[in-house]
């Protein structure tokens, strides 16, 4: 996987590749140790994974972590301020400030 379709949820994601696997929920819950009534709920939509949870997929899934992570965070912003009106503007303020203070921490990061 190289790019993932920001239209696309995690857990359908997930879903996909547990399907592409041959897996049951019940392998993937036994591999991962999360249960199966949360891997359900993840892949259906209901329920974002933790981080956690999201790296022990990634990884179970050959999934990059990197990738996943920026997705699993991203949707999580999406999932708690979504609906507010000033999010884009919050957002792109946000990014300024996480890119100065990176930038700032390593100079050769730019």
């Amino acid at each position: 996987m190289t790019s993932m379709d920001n239209k696309l949820e995690l857990g359908t994601l997930f879903r996909s590749r547990r399907e592409e696997k041959g897996l049951l929920v019940r392998q993937v819950a036994a591999v991962t140790e999360v249960d199966q009534a949360i891997i359900s709920r993840i892949e259906n939509g209901d329920r974002l994974p933790t981080r956690d949870q999201a790296q022990k997929l990634a990884a179970l899934y050959d999934l990059d972590i990197k990738e996943i992570l920026t997705f699993w965070l991203a949707e999580k912003i999406i999932r708690e301020y979504g609906d507010e009106p000033f999010s884009p503007d919050a957002f792109r303020q946000a990014s300024n400030e996480l890119q100065f203070r990176i930038t700032k921490k390593d100079p050769d990061n730019s």
